[in-house]
């Protein structure tokens, strides 16, 4: 009997009194108690959602609301893992709720993360589902949403897009009548014009919004109008007024506290100092933003400054502060890196944990119907708790044992990831995964839905057909129309289908890490290159120039891959360069190093903006995106060099002309067995 009470006891103490959600005032209050707190600091909202979110007085609507505040205010203290973390609870939450709009919280704060860790093409993907969930509640949550979207075409450099997304933005503005909303979509859609380099039109977008701006006393977007400004002056070559305007910028933001801002203001303001040719003022500007202790944890934007301060060094003739400078330019890209894989990480691990619960909820889902189906059957009310009690230990027990096992493989498995993710950040291949798989299913979506389009059609009209024939209606007009309908639709078919295959015969190019039939020989670079280049003469329409100069070096390496590259690269300048050329040229220069080559591969084409310089190994990234170009040409090289003659490729900004600097090791047969004990010693 004493056992019987005990067990009693224990029951009332695990099971916490009911408590009694609060009611739509109380709720209120609460809400506006956390935007005080936040109006304070992110931080101090998130310490009183802690104990508020402990609390059982919610119910499931109003505990969502509470998480979608501590996401958000988790992304604003960049405290980005966490709050994919608590994103993944948020998401869990959701899918059960009956209000759908709730999913918008989700993909909204999510894209949020996205972009402040530079992954703008996840960004825009889970925008585009915002989109869908903000149709569900109003008007303004959507064309704010439409805005965010075009802020990421930006980003990704889709400025027809950007431009198209602002505009229509501005126009559902202007008839709500809101002036700040107004300035701000204006502004983007100036910055989207000028970086179309369309300056006359953007100038005359911004001198007809500011006067919006001075009416209204919008100080910090008077700032950001003389920042643009500036910008235009800058490209047309006005750089005194430029000067003047960015030092008009600087001292609002200097008075407001901008501290982000003003670095970007010096950025600018070091930028035209070095296109009038005064590195020293250049990079005292420069040194004014990374001597602060304060700077912003924008990593691609410290990244960016320090990539231009070691070009100024570099001009200047000052080459060992040009490699220091380079060096936190890596670092800086590294750390980006690694912050967006410990992101993923981290939500691959929250969403895994969450399975883990789901399969336990389920599981002590059952116990619970096997423990009611077992007291019904006992008469005895007393011995029924009893009994109940005892299967609720066991039960217990068996379910932390279970915890504590799969806690237990979590952590190996975290090992694991963690040895994985050092050797992706080396080969910085984290960042472009997810754009290879997304690239991949856009490029297959279209032939793959025509096909079905097309099959879809057959079926109707072979429907309709049959339907006629039942009908005794069938005329020989109608089933010569099908026969002429279904030889389109076939050859449709067969046409798309012969185009995917065509697309996954290049997408096998790009595994090109583990391919080990392309042998290594020793033999004369020079050489061999001068040959490969007379082979391909007669490979284009246009006569095309050859040079090959510097060093004759022996090594040991895969000729086939080599040439496969040099093909690549002159097939890319054919394409993208030399439309409006008539004397093309490609110098290749050859370099030896101690222990490796340096091959610098030139053409006297269009060149490539600086712009886009950074993305062109992306794999699917391409100026000229369509038709047979899948924007892989230039990832293929990439793959090639890297696991195949385990070096290294660049594209390097250049006066006229595109670029290329290949550095191999001189013995590639070397490298590979470094490659691979270095790899095993990870495992």
């Amino acid at each position: 009997m004493r056992k019987i009470v005990f067990l009693f006891t224990l029951l009332l103490c695990l099971f916490p009194a009911i408590a009694t959600p609060l009611d739509k005032n109380e709720f209120e209050k609460l809400r506006n108690e956390i935007r005080d707190n936040y109006a304070q600091s992110p931080h101090t909202a998130l310490a009183s959602l802690k104990d508020q979110l402990s609390s059982d007085d919610f119910t499931p609507d109003q505990r969502l609301v509470l998480l979608n505040y501590k996401a958000w205010f988790q992304l604003e203290a960049k405290q980005f893992s966490n709050a994919m973390k608590t994103l993944v609870t948020y998401k869990h939450l959701a899918e059960k709720s009956t209000k759908q709009g709730l999913m918008y919280g989700y993909y909204n704060i999510l894209a949020g993360v996205y972009i402040k860790l530079d992954l703008h093409a996840l960004a825009l993907e889970h925008l585009a589902e915002a989109l869908k969930y903000s149709a569900l509640l109003n008007d303004d949550i959507k064309n704010q949403t439409l805005s965010n979207i075009g802020e990421v075409y930006f980003a990704l450099n889709m400025l027809d897009e950007a431009e198209q997304t602002f505009r229509r933005y501005i126009d559902y503005l202007d008839k709500a009548n809101k002036p700040l909303d107004t300035v701000i979509a204006t502004v983007n859609l100036a910055k989207t014009l000028i970086a179309k380099q369309q300056y006359s039109e953007a100038n005359t977008l911004l001198t007809d919004i500011v006067k919006v701006i001075e009416l209204h006393q919008f100080h910090y977007l008077l700032a950001e109008y003389y920042l643009l400004m500036a910008q235009i002056q800058h490209a047309e070559q006005h750089y005194s007024l430029a000067l003047t305007l960015i030092n008009q910028s600087l001292a609002i933001f200097t008075e407001q506290n901008l501290i982000i801002d003003q670095h970007k203001a010096r950025f600018e303001l070091a930028k035209i100092y070095a296109a009038m040719g005064d590195n020293e003022r250049a990079s005292l500007a420069l040194s004014q933003i990374t001597n602060d202790d304060t700077r912003n944890d924008d990593l691609l934007f410290i990244a960016n400054v320090y990539e231009f301060e070691s070009q100024l060094f570099e001009a200047s003739g000052l080459n060992k502060l040009a490699i220091a400078s380079f060096k936190k330019h890596s670092a800086a890209e590294k750390e980006l890196i690694k912050r967006q894989a410990d992101v993923n990480l981290a939500k691959a691990l929250a969403e895994a944990e969450t399975n883990e619960k789901e399969m336990q909820i389920a599981e002590l889902t059952r116990e619970k119907q096997l423990k009611t189906q077992r007291a019904t059957a006992f008469k005895n009310l007393a011995l029924s708790v009893a009994i109940s009690l005892l299967i609720i230990c066991i039960g217990s027990i068996f379910a932390i044992s279970n915890i504590l096992k799969r806690k237990q493989h979590l952590s190996n498995t975290l090992i694991k990831l963690e040895k994985t993710q050092t050797n992706l950040i080396e080969a910085q291949k984290i960042a472009s995964l997810t754009v290879l798989v997304s690239g991949m299913a856009h490029q297959l979506n279209t032939p793959i839905g025509t096909a079905t389009t097309a099959i879809t059609y057959i079926a109707e009209n072979l429907q309709q057909l049959e339907h006629k024939f039942k009908s005794k209606t069938l005329s020989a007009t109608d089933f010569h129309q099908f026969i002429v309908n279904a030889v389109e639709a076939q050859q449709l078919v067969i046409n798309n289908i012969s185009r995917v295959a065509d697309m996954i015969e290049q997408f096998k190019a790009l595994n090109v890490a583990n391919s080990t039939d392309k042998p290594m020989k020793s033999f004369e670079l020079k050489q061999f290159i001068n040959k490969r280049l007379e082979t391909l003469k007669d490979y284009f329409i246009i006569e095309i120039g050859y040079q090959v100069t510097g060093d004759e070096v022996t090594v040991t390496s895969s000729p086939s891959v080599i040439g496969d590259v040099l093909k690549t690269l002159l097939i890319n300048a054919y394409e993208h360069g030399f439309k409006n050329v008539d004397n093309a040229l490609i110098a290749v220069h050859i370099k030896q190093e101690r222990y490796s080559v340096i091959i610098t591969f030139t053409d006297n084409g269009s060149g490539i903006d600086n712009s886009i310089i950074h993305d062109i190994f992306t794999p699917f990234y391409s100026s000229n995106l369509g038709g047979n170009h899948l924007g892989l040409g230039l990832n293929v090289v990439f793959n090639a060099v890297k696991y195949q003659l385990f070096g290294n490729i660049s594209a390097v900004p250049c006066q006229y002309g595109a670029c290329f600097r290949i550095d191999l090791p001189i013995d590639a047969q070397l490298s590979a067995k470094e490659h691979t004990k270095a790899h095993q010693s990870l495992y």
